[in-house]
């Protein structure tokens, strides 16, 4: 079996429910994603590759979403991700009636040590979530933050200063 197919099927067989947390971060290990200690990764969590980073501390809860196939997501230390959220971090130029997906656009994530993602926002290609950021439920997070704020809305915006 070569690298990548082993790679990918890290990868799924993570996800499960099944697999015990401790368990879940030796397998990402052997998949080549970087976890820094007491990182905990529940199940459901999709990946689409190694090109992962979490810090020390991090939390992701149920159910996210990790689109890293073309691009790395990094996310650092004492952050906290809620379920069902998404990062992005490939999109597409529109293209001819025939597809109207044309040309991708990688870019990646970045989340910084400390932030807070509530449940079932996303973070599009791109985007940096600076430190100390809260970005709530439901946001859709197009450009990139500035450090201790609380962002809010379709698209997200800055609705406060945090302390």
């Amino acid at each position: 079996m070569n690298r990548i197919s082993l790679t990918r099927r890290l990868l799924a067989l993570q996800a499960s429910a099944f697999i015990h947390s401790n368990t879940r971060t030796r397998l990402l290990k052997m998949a080549d994603l970087i976890i820094g200690s007491n990182a905990r990764i529940l199940s459901g969590v999709f990946f689409s590759s190694s090109k992962f980073e979490i810090g020390e501390g991090s939390f992701i809860n149920q159910g996210c979403h990790i689109d890293n196939t073309n691009e790395w997501v990094r996310i650092g230390r004492n952050v906290q991700i809620g379920p069902s959220v998404n990062l992005i971090t490939s999109a597409h130029e529109i293209s001819g009636p025939e597809c109207r997906a044309g040309v991708q656009h990688p870019r990646p994530v970045t989340i910084e040590d400390g932030c807070w993602l509530g449940a079932a926002c996303t973070l599009l290609p791109g985007v940096n979530a600076a430190k100390g950021c809260v970005i709530g439920a439901g946001a859709l997070v197009t450009k990139s933050t500035k450090p201790n704020g609380l962002y809010l809305g379709v698209p997200a915006v800055r609705v406060r200063d945090l302390d």
